[in-house]
């Protein structure tokens, strides 16, 4: 059991549901901590991920990143049952600049939106922030129960409540749906959706990342292939913690005449790794990164 599992409990949930922010926010921290104080292969796992990877990774840079991984899974259970006080924040606390532009842009031009996240900031508050500046999302993810139905009837009560635009999930966890199509379906109709780009699958390529070779791109490139810039608008957005409870939203955007739109991905999310190497939190994860998942005919083209 990892530490996403260990604070995902019963207990938990309604701690996070009970108390505000200010309070929950630090009581999840100090449990997630206490877990890794009582799990120090899994700490020695990420100092030795951090160094890998040429990031920082002295005893206070390691501290700092498994802060980072346990505020990721707050900010999880917090969008699974916090409606007013995310809206509130995701209006009040989130410094956007020009970043929603290119949203607007892509509405006046008819076009769709393809929102390339990955595996760092406060990734749970994306599509919050979108929302409550009155876009409507389609978001791809594995989404098993309870998960699922508590993402589904918060952002539903976010919307009907507070006038929020609507996320819809495309969920993978569910055998039912054809996320392939539903993809393609939304990229064809002038909508707003994300995936995942940055995890290893069957369908990853080999790609690089602060100059270590890994598997990455999620089959999003397969996807992708199927459209130009006069159709879809690319970006890759990062809601990256500037403070306690304060944010900003930053969004690159790119461009399928420039080539590989997945290799595109990935030096986006270096630039912001470099400069905030605590809140890569897949860096505990990291290992899963450097096995090559797909089938033996394709391995090696």
């Amino acid at each position: 059991m990892g530490v996403g599992a260990a604070l995902a409990t019963r207990e938990n949930i309604e701690l996070v549901k009970k108390c505000s922010w200010a309070v929950g926010r630090p009581a999840i921290i100090q449990k997630g901590m206490d877990w890794y104080a009582a799990h120090p292969e899994s700490r020695e796992e990420v100092r030795v991920n951090l160094s890998h990877m040429g990031l920082p990774a002295a005893p206070a840079d390691v501290d700092e990143t498994l802060r980072h991984i346990v505020i990721h899974y707050y900010e999880k259970l917090f969008a699974l049952v916090k409606r007013y006080e995310a809206v509130w924040i995701c209006r009040n606390r989130v410094e956007m600049g020009e970043s929603l532009e290119v949203f607007r842009e892509a509405a006046r031009d008819r076009k769709s939106v393809f929102v390339a996240q990955s595996h760092f900031g406060a990734t749970y508050l994306l599509g919050s922030v979108l929302m409550v500046n009155g876009f409507d999302i389609h978001m791809v993810g594995k989404f098993p129960p309870p998960v699922g139905p508590m993402l589904v009837e918060n952002s539903a009560g976010m919307t009907r409540r507070y006038g929020t635009g609507a996320a819809h999930l495309i969920n993978i966890a569910d055998p039912s749906v054809d996320v392939p199509m539903e993809m393609f379906r939304c990229l064809m109709t002038g909508q707003i959706i994300s995936n995942v780009f940055d995890e290893n699958n069957e369908f990853s390529r080999p790609v690089t990342l602060l100059g270590r070779q890994l598997f990455g791109g999620s089959g999003m490139d397969l996807i992708l292939r199927n459209f130009t810039d006069d159709r879809v608008v690319l970006v890759t957005p990062f809601l990256i913690r500037t403070g306690e409870e304060t944010f900003r939203y930053e969004v690159d955007r790119h461009y399928f005449r420039d080539g590989n739109v997945v290799d595109s991905f990935y030096r986006s999310l270096a630039r912001r790794v470099q400069d905030h190497p605590e809140q890569w939190y897949f860096i505990h994860e990291l290992a899963e990164s450097f096995v090559d998942k797909r089938p033996a005919k394709t391995a090696n083209p």
